[in-house]
C-alpha cells in the first residue's frame, strides 16, 4: 500500500499526551483573546468595493453603497465594547493575548495605551482585517511586515505572534520564522502547543486556536449570555476532568463588539469567576508556549517534524 504524500500530520500526540502541570499545578491553561478589528475592516470608507459584515445581527447584504448602520456596529467596539472587557478583565485580575489589526490601533490610540498598561500581550491579526490566502508569498511578507511594524509603533512592543483571519499559506510560517514572530496561532488541531510538521513549520511552533470556545456563536449557537457562559464553563470542565493524561489549554476568543455588548458581557465575567474557583491557569499565549517550552524540550527535525 503506497504511502500518503502529504505533509499533514494526524497523529499529534496521539493517547498519551505529555504528562506535565502548568504553573500552580494547574492542568488547564485558559487563553483568552482579544480580536481587536473595528474600523480595520472592509468598508466603502476605507475605499473597499463593499462592506465588511462581520457585525452579524445587521440583516444588509454586501453592497457598495455606504451603510452607516452596519459601520456602527463595528463603532460599538471600539467605543464602548473593548472598555467593558478590560473592566471585567482587571476585575478578576488576568491577563490576554490581543490579536490587533495594526489600522484598529491607529484609529484609537488608547486601546493601544490600555492594552500596554493593563499587561496584555500584544500579537499581529493583520494591517487591515483582510484575508490573504490569495496572495502570493511576497506580497503576504510585505502586509505581515507592515502590519508587525505599525503594531509596534502604536504599543511600543514588537508582536509576538500572527493570527490570520483566514488561515495560513503553505509559506507563511516560514516568513513568520524568518521575521521576529515567536510563534503562530493559525490552527485548530489540538489542545496542546507543538511544533507543526513539513517543511512549511520551520521550528517555529504552533499554539492551537479554538472556533468554538468564541463569542463568534454568539448570533448562532450562542442566542444568550447564559447559553455561551454554559458552553464555556462544560469546556472548562471537561479538560480538568479529562480521563486522557496531561495538560491542556482551552482559547476563549472575544470581539468587543461582541462579548463588549452588556447583554453578553456577563457570560465572561462569570466564566472567569468560575475558572478562578477551579485554579486554571489564566496566562498570555505567550507564557503558555514559555512554560510548555520548559515542559517539552523535544526540538523539530530539519523537515519541521517532531523528533523521533
Amino acid at each position: 500500500m503506497a504511502e500518503p504524500q502529504t505533509q499533514r500530520d494526524f497523529v499529534g500526540y496521539g493517547e498519551i499526551p505529555p504528562d506535565f502541570r502548568w504553573p500552580g499545578d494547574a492542568r488547564v491553561a485558559v487563553s483568552l483573546v482579544i480580536n481587536v478589528e473595528e474600523g480595520a475592516e472592509r468598508s466603502i470608507p476605507r475605499g473597499d468595493t463593499a462592506n465588511d459584515l462581520g457585525a452579524h445581527w445587521i440583516p444588509a447584504p454586501a453592497s457598495a453603497t455606504r451603510n452607516l448602520t452596519l459601520e456602527s456596529a463595528f463603532e460599538y467596539g471600539a467605543r464602548a465594547g473593548i472598555w467593558r472587557l478590560l473592566r471585567i478583565l482587571q476585575k478578576h485580575d488576568v491577563r490576554a493575548t490581543a490579536f490587533c489589526c495594526a489600522m484598529a490601533l491607529q484609529l484609537n490610540p488608547a486601546i493601544a495605551a490600555a492594552l500596554v498598561r493593563d499587561g496584555h500581550e500584544i500579537a499581529d491579526h493583520g494591517h487591515q482585517w483582510d484575508t490573504h490566502t490569495e496572495l502570493d508569498d511576497d506580497a503576504e511578507e510585505r502586509l505581515i511586515l507592515a502590519s508587525r511594524d505599525a503594531i509596534q509603533a502604536s504599543t511600543g512592543q514588537v508582536p509576538t505572534s500572527w493570527y490570520s483571519r483566514d488561515g495560513l499559506k503553505p509559506g507563511t510560517r516560514g516568513v513568520l520564522a524568518g521575521n521576529g514572530f515567536a510563534y503562530e496561532s493559525n490552527s485548530f488541531n489540538d489542545d496542546l502547543p507543538h511544533w507543526g510538521s513539513g517543511q512549511e513549520n520551520p521550528k517555529l511552533p504552533v499554539l492551537p486556536y479554538a472556533g468554538d470556545t468564541n463569542d463568534s456563536g454568539l448570533f448562532r449557537q450562542f442566542p444568550t449570555a447564559a447559553s455561551f457562559g454554559n458552553h464555556l464553563i462544560a469546556a472548562l470542565e471537561l479538560q480538568l476532568d479529562d480521563p486522557r493524561g496531561g495538560p491542556s489549554v482551552m482559547s476563549v476568543g472575544l470581539h468587543p463588539r461582541l462579548i463588549g455588548r452588556p447583554a453578553y458581557a456577563a457570560a465572561l465575567d462569570r466564566f472567569l469567576a468560575h475558572a478562578n474557583g477551579r485554579a486554571a491557569w489564566f496566562a498570555t499565549r505567550e507564557e503558555i508556549l514559555s512554560a510548555w517550552k520548559r515542559t517539552n524540550t523535544e526540538q523539530p527535525t530539519a523537515d519541521g517534524s517532531p523528533a523521533s
